[in-house]
């Protein structure tokens, strides 16, 4: 009975051992895991944070730069100027003021927050000052040139309040979150903000702030001497840094925990060695596996809202930029050395737009058009443009096999990828080697048109195997800092999904790269493509003028729209915001209200629905940089939309496909 007993013990534990040994190994894991989680979420809160106070001090930066060259700066108009400041400035909780500040005699020039004018406040070199209406306050300095080239400098006095806004709510697992100084002093402060503002953070915080890493997490204790573990972000805009603090047992509990189990599982393991080892071996292999890949796709999904903004905010600086240089360059009384100065000014602005092209579809958040295109006429067209790319030092080999048919495609995108190729090409081969693209036919098995091939080639030192692996990642480059973006090939990937293709690199070191791409044929014929220009001028007008109402809260961009429209006769009234577009259609008739979409307070979708319940007949107009392009469509069904930046060519054409609905067809043209 005894031996009986034994042996079933024996064989309960035999089997009972490998389950708790699975148990043990399982808590220590999760607790593991719990700990990476938890501090995966507080980077995330503080890149998160100090990315929106970065979208604030873009905003500012962009106000300032339309400060620093308002007419008035040139002029010594200091009353007109302060008007201008006001009119930029209003209705934006962000700002407390604006000061225009001569550094050599350290006089207030003028003073927003209606301070006299007199000599400049102390405190003008450190970034949070105490003092003055309205503060604790944010400085930002911009130099300017005033009348006969005098220095003088713009000065932002910021509020606090909404940079507080964007630091995670306090909580039992976010005692207290900071903004701060690269110098370490509190922007921000989620506990004791009136208080801590200004002064310096503790000697933790500071050590963060300027060990010139741009994320990470360290021990350390708060002002108020809370043991915490504290994950910060920095930024590569200001050099501001986030920090979110961690109660010191959510890290050391489960690291704790995780080696407590360790050491039993150490003991259970001497029974079943091998059988558990690997076990361990394979749950540890899957548990980094998913970290590796929940990181990345964290990663990419952060860069993408990070690039969609970028690319917004981008393109509406863009806009009026690409108006003014289009006007000059048509400009009847500018030499013709100006003339060409403004035509490179406004090529290397479109340059700029195929860039933030190239963000918007990484950041998925742009609805790439298809449309069926004839690659044999693309190549051709390239042809000049590619030998221009490739440049006198290497020589371009173009071919296009006479049986290449059509493919469904952006024609934009696809010029833009074949582009990329190239340059990445040029940049990968010695001076003189050719640089070959190849346009050809590729037959499938199946019935129906054949694939289309496109293939650039080059002579250079091809690419290891890690390195081929990792091309056609977003942001990875092996060019030198400034000279890539690492979007190239990554925008060339994106292409070929969206066009139900794929891309393929054969590569090994010494032997030159080819990059292939390769779409599915289209039996559709293509679609014929006419110049913005030339549409402009064939959409015939009435004589009688429109009038057309703008609606943008972007100064610079209601200039760049109204401007065209006014010379071609139209009557224009512009205004930044909806609420007051929607004053306007209640006293006063409109034939088209042109109108931003993204806006606060209204957006274009919202203008539009309220609008046509005031004047039902009336026709709208959406431009917009936003980056969900798809979205704007969903949000503005039966709407004409234009996309920033646009030269007054696309503007005018947009403009007139509207109005011939409006006007009787009888009627003379007036371009």
């Amino acid at each position: 009975m005894n031996s009986f007993r034994r042996s079933a013990g024996l064989i309960f534990a035999a089997a009972l051992l490998p389950l708790l040994l699975f148990a043990v190994f399982q808590i220590g894991f999760s607790a593991r895991e719990q700990r990476r989680s938890i501090e995966a979420s507080a980077l995330s809160d503080a890149a998160l944070s100090v990315a929106a106070a970065d979208t604030l001090v873009a905003r500012v930066q962009g106000i300032l730069d339309a400060l620093t060259t308002a007419r008035s700066m040139t002029e010594g108009d200091w009353p007109g100027f302060a008007l201008r400041a006001r009119q930029l400035i209003d209705d934006q909780s962000l700002w407390a003021g604006v000061a225009l500040i001569d550094p050599a005699t350290n006089r207030l020039l003028v003073d927003t927050r209606d301070l006299p004018p007199g000599t400049a406040a102390a405190g003008a070199n450190d970034t949070v000052i105490r003092t003055g209406p309205g503060c604790p306050c944010i400085i930002l300095d911009r130099l300017a040139l005033g009348p006969n080239g005098r220095r003088l400098t713009v000065r932002a006095y910021l509020s606090t309040e909404p940079f507080l806004a964007q630091l995670p709510a306090i909580g039992s697992n976010r005692p207290v979150s900071a903004l701060v100084t690269s110098q370490g002093k509190f922007i921000a402060r989620s506990l004791a903000q009136s208080e801590r503002v200004g002064t310096p953070a503790s000697i933790y915080v500071r050590n963060a702030a300027s060990s010139g890493r741009w994320q990470g997490l360290y021990y350390g204790r708060t002002l108020e001497g809370v043991e915490n573990y504290t994950a910060f972000a920095r930024s590569r805009l200001t050099g501001w840094s986030t920090h979110v603090a961690l109660p010191a047992r959510y890290i050391d509990a489960p690291s704790r925990t995780f080696f407590r189990s360790l050491g039993v599982a150490a003991v259970l393991s001497l029974a079943l060695a091998g059988l558990l080892i690997a076990f361990a071996l394979r749950q540890i292999t899957e548990a980094r596996r998913f970290a590796e890949r929940m990181q990345q796709a964290q990663k990419l999904e952060a860069l993408g809202q990070l690039t969609g903004g970028i690319a917004h905010d981008f393109n509406n600086l863009l806009t009026p930029i690409v108006g003014a240089l289009d006007w000059l360059r048509r400009s009847p009384d500018l030499p013709a050395r100006g003339q060409r100065l403004a035509a490179g000014a406004l090529a290397s602005a479109e340059r700029a737009s195929k860039l933030t092209a190239q963000l918007l579809a990484f950041s998925r958040r742009q609805k790439l058009r298809r449309i069926t295109v004839d690659i044999g006429t693309v190549m051709t067209d390239m042809e000049a443009l590619l030998e221009q790319t490739v440049g006198k030092t290497h020589r371009l080999v173009l071919s296009t096999d006479p049986d290449v048919g059509c493919v469904s495609t952006d024609p934009t995108q696809l010029e833009v990828a074949i582009l990329n190729l190239a340059l990445n090409a040029r940049d990968a081969s010695p001076d003189g080697t050719p640089i070959t693209v190849r346009a050809r036919a590729a037959p499938t098995s199946a019935s129906g048109p054949a694939d289309v091939l496109i293939e650039v080639a080059d002579e250079g030192s091809g690419m290891d195997s890690a390195t081929r692996d990792r091309a056609l990642e977003p942001f990875f480059t092996t060019k030198e800092p400034g000279k890539g973006t690492g979007l190239g090939l990554a925008q060339v990937l994106t292409l070929a999904k969206h066009s139900e293709g794929d891309v393929t690199i054969d590569t090994a070191p010494g032997r030159g790269t080819t990059v292939t791409l390769r779409f599915p044929g289209s039996s559709e014929k293509p679609e014929p493509v006419v110049p913005e220009t030339l549409l402009a001028k064939q959409t015939g007008l009435p004589t009688r003028t429109l009038r057309l109402l703008v609606v943008d809260d972007d100064p610079a961009v209601r200039s760049a729209i109204a401007r065209p429209l006014e010379d071609l006769g139209h009557s224009v009234d512009s205004v930044a915001s909806g609420a007051t577009a929607l004053a306007a259609l209640a006293v006063e008739r409109f034939d088209l209200i042109v109108s931003d979409y993204a806006m606060p307070g209204m957006d274009g979708a919202e203008l539009i629905g309220r609008a046509r319940a005031i004047q039902p007949d009336a026709r709208f107009l959406i431009v917009t940089g936003y980056a969900d392009t798809g979205k704007v469509e969903e949000a503005c069904p039966d709407t004409e939309l234009l996309f920033k930046p646009f030269t007054p060519d696309q503007l005018i054409a947009a403009v007139n496909r509207l109005a011939t609905a409006l006007i009787a067809p009888s009627s003379a043209p007036i371009i």
